[in-house]
């Protein structure tokens, strides 16, 4: 697992309505989506965890292929809006660029 990966999990809060709002209030586009095992390895077939990490645009770089979930997605609302019921989902944040 790469360092800022590890420093993400770290950062995180639970993914809430109030946080999704926030998130479009600030002008966020994306998420990125990251799945974790119970012991925190990167792992997206059987993933306990998933870690949201907000984006503005999404990248060019044809390496740069992950994961990305538009903001205002039915999924991501399902889940801000059932934050508690089945697989936990985090928000991660930046000190410096906090999301609140």
């Amino acid at each position: 697992m790469k360092n800022e990966t590890k420093e993400d999990f770290r950062k995180t809060l639970p993914f809430t309505k109030a946080v999704l709002e926030t998130l479009q209030d600030k002008g966020f586009q994306y998420v990125q989506v990251k799945g974790f095992t119970s012991d925190k390895r990167l792992d997206y077939m059987e993933p306990r965890y998933l870690v949201l990490i907000p984006i503005k645009t999404l990248p060019e770089a044809p390496d740069s292929i992950e994961i990305y979930e538009p903001i205002n997605s039915q999924l991501l609302q399902e889940w801000a809006a059932h934050p508690h019921t089945g697989m936990q989902v985090f928000i991660s944040f930046n000190k410096n660029k906090s999301i609140e």
